[in-house]
């Protein structure tokens, strides 16, 4: 399983190579414009890049979540139809917490 880092970075790179615009909105999340069809391609790519299995946390004809879990932390890719958005937060885990993003 790679870190979340190189996930980001994947799916950032994907959102400039197609074309899109992309900024920061803080220094963990990163926002693309891109139509939903590509956002749900850009997840699809990195979960078998990662070889892991995205988590589902919404899954609507117009807005689909997903969580990549990595060795180092969570990505959390959101695609939404309307706006024709893509929004990448990558999320730690807190070391005081005790818990692994492992499965």
């Amino acid at each position: 399983m790679r870190s979340f880092s190189m996930t980001l970075l994947v799916g950032a790179c994907c959102a400039l190579a197609a074309g899109s615009a992309a900024y920061a909105q803080s220094a963990d999340t990163r926002i693309a414009s891109m139509p939903f069809g590509e956002c749900l391609s850009i997840i699809s790519e990195a979960s078998q890049d990662m070889d892991e299995e995205p988590v589902k946390l919404v899954s609507t004809n117009d807005v689909v979540t997903v969580r990549l879990n990595a060795t180092d932390g969570f990505v959390t890719v959101s695609c939404e139809r309307e706006g024709s958005r893509m929004t990448l937060t990558k999320s730690p885990v807190p070391a005081a917490a005790g818990l692994s993003a492992s499965r």
